[in-house]
């Protein structure tokens, strides 16, 4: 997840991709690659007043998904205690290794490519809008129903592991308290990436996606953008 204006990209940033990590990739991204097809659009808002903005948003090889503070209701509001207050928050799932490492070298690189994995969640607080945080990115305004949004938040809980009685395990911090990883629930592989995972909390919340191969950020913001162009067809007059 990108941390621009007060944090760096946690999955953009480091070293420029070498030439191994693109021959690795290239022939995966080409048998695995996957389309919406012809999924619809589920939890249609009744009116206009019942829509509810998310915002996806592509950070180089990893995409992510903002909702804004008012939105995170009883299921995500627990993030505002290990996170300064923000406008909006962005979440993310990923491998626990290569999202938290500083500096992402080859057998990092490799082992999550090749390996079960435990993976992480992480929360980034931005304190302005995300058109104004991430200028310049990739992003796309979703509009969801009420119904809609409230599984996708289900979803996006169900992800974060919790104790017994109902508290995430906090990990590695940002020193201002602007992003927070913790621990999470299920494995990364080659197969279940970040993306797919993102292509999951999406589906769930109405939009149309393909959930079983989506492997790179762009097949998410393909996707995305094309959700929006079909939903602008079905939204409500008023």
């Amino acid at each position: 997840m990108e941390k621009t204006r007060g944090s760096k990209s946690l999955l953009a940033r480091g070293p420029a991709l070498q030439w191994w990590v693109v021959l690795l990739l290239v022939p995966l991204v080409l048998v695995l690659s996957g389309c919406a097809g012809s999924k619809k659009w589920n939890y249609l808002p009744a009116t206009r007043a019942e829509e509810r903005s998310i915002y996806v948003i592509a950070h180089g090889w990893h995409a992510g998904i903002a909702l804004s503070s008012e939105d995170l209701g009883e299921e995500l509001g627990f993030v505002r205690e290990y996170l300064r207050p923000g406008r909006y928050y962005e979440f993310g799932w990923g491998e626990a290794e290569f999202y938290q490492a500083d500096k992402v070298t080859a057998p990092i690189f490799l082992k999550a490519v090749f390996w079960r994995n435990p993976s992480v969640m992480h929360v980034f607080s931005i304190p302005a809008t995300p058109a104004e945080q991430f200028s310049g990115s990739d992003m796309v305004e979703l509009k969801l129903s009420e119904t809609g949004l409230k599984h996708l938040k289900d979803q996006l809980r169900a992800s974060f592991k919790f104790d017994p009685v109902r508290h995430p395990y906090p990990l590695k911090g940002a020193p201002h308290r602007e992003n927070r990883f913790f621990e999470a629930r299920g494995y990364y592989l080659i197969t279940h990436t970040c993306n797919t995972w993102t292509a999951k909390v999406l589906a769930s919340g109405g939009v149309p996606m393909d959930t079983l191969f989506t492997l790179r950020s762009a097949g998410v913001m393909r996707q995305a953008k094309n959700a929006k162009r079909a939903y602008l067809k079905l939204r409500p007059s008023e």
